[in-house]
C-alpha cells in the first residue's frame, strides 16, 4: 500500500505554502482555520509530516481548491486529462528533447490546431 509521502505530489509542501501566502495568512492563522497548531503548518510546508484525509479536505475547503490540486502534481493533473494515452506517452518524451527543438514542435502544433480550426469553420458555413 502506497504511504501518504509516495500518494501525495512531490510539490504538496510548496503549494501549501504558496496558497497561505496568497490569502496573506500566517501558519497559525491557516491552523486556526483548519483547527490545528500553527506549528503543524510548518510541518507540513517543510515536507516533514503529512496531513491526514480529514485535513487535506479541510485545507481544500479553506483554500477553495480541489482535492486533486493539493494532492497531484502539476505535471500529472495536466497530462492525466488526455484521453488517448499514446499521446501521453509521446509528450513525456518530447519533454527530454532540446528546448529548441520543443520550441519548433509547438510551433507546427500550433498551425496544425489553427487548420483544424479553420476547416471546422469552412464545414460549418457550408
Amino acid at each position: 500500500m502506497a504511504t501518504k509521502q509516495e500518494f501525495l505530489a512531490q510539490d504538496f509542501p510548496q503549494k501549501l505554502k504558496n496558497l497561505r501566502q496568497s490569502k496573506g495568512w500566517s501558519q497559525g492563522k491557516l491552523g486556526q482555520k483548519i483547527g490545528i497548531d500553527g506549528n503543524r503548518i510548518s510541518r507540513y510546508e517543510r515536507g516533514a509530516l503529512w496531513p491526514s484525509l480529514d485535513l487535506m479536505v479541510g485545507l481544500a475547503k479553506v483554500f477553495d481548491v480541489s482535492m486533486d490540486y493539493l494532492v497531484r502534481s502539476d505535471k500529472d493533473m495536466a497530462i492525466s486529462t488526455l484521453r488517448n494515452q499514446e499521446l501521453v506517452r509521446r509528450i513525456e518524451q518530447l519533454d527530454n528533447i532540446p528546448e529548441a527543438d520543443q520550441d519548433a514542435l509547438v510551433r507546427v502544433l500550433d498551425a496544425f490546431i489553427k487548420k483544424q480550426r479553420l476547416e471546422k469553420v469552412i464545414q460549418e458555413d457550408i
